[in-house]
């Protein structure tokens, strides 16, 4: 059988030595920085002598590249977003001037420097920079697309699994992973495979014949629900091979974090687990009962004349109080603008959500419900404890039982404090789910912003929504 090799001279250069890569561009960018400010600020400089340049091009130079590191800039995003990169550049750069201000501050000498001279050098850096890292990136993307860069991995699991993974691969070229064969103990059966994958190798015996024969860059293997070799013997397989082995499991769901840890020496991994630092959680609470105070105080005369709107235009009270599951699950009385005709329990079997042009909402709720001020009573429940300003939204009673049943880890969502917004709301999930797929794209973006959260991202969170408070989704 013949040997699998790369197919572009560059690759295995890029393959090889992308470490040494890294390690260029660490000095290329304080260069870069340096360059610009001795071609564009240097000349415009008032009063230096040479000595005094000298040493201002080094303090250039080394904040720069101390900075500059620290920002997670220098890996790899063969996998990551380039927006993250954009945005983890912006910020390291608006760190490095703030560091060279607090400097020439410091040693009095930010008088001696043209602002225009300074402006420009600013910009023209955060350019280049980006252009650096963004620019090269895409190129690079854009070299894998077209075969080059390219990852070769062979794959172990059942045809079902494996079809999947193929299909992953081929909606994300930029990768540059390319599946070079695959393996399973249960044939396919004349199932059919997506156009491009490679048949089917054969069982266990085979993997190892055909890996003896051929070079890989990555062994990716799943459990499969019909497999029939033991996973013990299979890990005894991998593990006698020289290619690093990557698990990837079908089981996977959303917002899982898959960190290790150890119990002893037994490996334990997380899957789903709330931010348990003690001083962000109060930290947050402090934030939520701060903005949410002063919230209640600038609007109480807009929320006492929605509650007189809502007396006068429909029978029955301005405030509708449902149960609703909060942290841990446990139960508590949501607080809202009554919107509708009815007043349905929230663990009413049968419940049903709001509809476009629901008969049971009234014409002032349609209002309050597009605008989504029906949701500024809640702005008590954050200050009770109850809730928080960011989290995500809770659901009723009987919606909950209904959809925990259906959603792998839809009950995880209920380890942060429900919501009034949250991340699923700024991105357009909210609303009506018609569908079960609806339901799972915004419990995943529920369980995103767990594993991900930061009070800088609540804060961000809370600015989406005040520009996208009207929703033709809330009805």
């Amino acid at each position: 059988m013949a040997r699998l090799v790369p197919i572009f001279p560059l690759s295995g250069l890029l393959r090889a030595y992308g470490s040494d890569f890294h390690r260029l561009q660490r000095l290329l960018d304080p260069l870069l920085v340096v360059t610009l400010f001795w071609w564009v600020v240097l000349p415009r400089t008032h009063g230096g002598s040479a000595r005094e340049d000298l040493v201002v091009l080094l303090l250039v130079g080394v904040a720069s590249a101390v900075v500059l590191a620290q920002g997670r800039l220098y890996q790899s995003y063969r996998q990551a977003s380039l927006f993250t990169l954009f945005r983890r550049l912006s910020i390291s750069w608006l760190l490095v001037l703030a560091t060279l201000l607090t400097l020439a501050y410091g040693l009095k000498v930010s008088a001696n420097y043209s602002r225009l001279a300074m402006l420009v050098w600013a910009g023209l850096s955060w350019l280049g920079l980006m252009v650096l890292h963004l620019g090269g990136r895409k190129l690079l993307r854009w070299h894998r697309m077209r075969g080059g860069n390219s990852r070769l991995l062979v794959y172990w699991g059942d045809v079902e699994a494996a079809a999947a993974f193929y299909g992953r691969l081929q909606s994300c070229p930029y990768l540059g992973l390319r599946m070079a064969a695959w393996f399973s103990d249960v044939p396919p059966c004349g199932q059919p495979l997506p156009l491009g994958m490679p048949a089917w190798g054969g069982g266990p015996a085979d993997l190892r014949a055909w890996l003896e024969q051929n070079s890989v860059d990555q062994l990716v293997f799943s459990d499969g629900s019909a497999a029939q070799t033991p996973t013990a013997h299979l890990i005894q397989l991998f593990g006698d091979v020289c290619v690093p082995v990557v698990y990837a499991p079908t089981w996977a769901a959303p917002g899982m974090r898959f960190e290790l840890e150890r119990v002893g020496d037994q490996p334990c991994m997380d899957l789903w687990r709330p931010h348990d630092s003690l001083m962000d959680r109060q930290l947050k609470r402090a934030c939520d009962l701060l903005l949410a105070s002063g919230a209640l105080l600038v609007f109480s005369p807009l929320l006492l004349l929605i509650g007189l709107a809502v007396r006068a235009t429909s029978s029955g009270p301005a405030l509708f109080w449902q149960d609703r599951y909060g942290l841990d699950g446990r139960r508590f009385r949501i607080a809202k603008f009554r919107t509708m005709r009815v007043q349905e329990a929230g663990d009413q079997p049968g419940l049903a959500q709001a509809l476009r042009r629901d008969p049971r909402v009234t014409p002032l709720g349609r209002v309050l419900r597009r605008w989504s001020l029906d949701e500024l009573p809640q702005l008590w429940n954050v200050v009770i404890g109850d809730m928080s300003l960011v989290g995500p939204r809770p659901h009723a009673v009987e919606h909950n039982e209904h959809y925990r049943r259906l959603i792998p880890g839809y009950m995880q969502r209920h380890l942060f404090k429900p919501g009034i917004t949250g991340l699923a709301q700024v991105q357009g999930l909210r609303g009506e789910t018609a569908t079960l797929e609806a339901m799972q794209r915004r419990v995943a973006a529920d369980l995103d912003y767990q594993r991900d959260w930061t009070l800088a991202g609540d804060f961000k969170i809370l600015l989406q929504t005040l520009l996208q408070l009207r929703s033709n989704n809330a009805y």
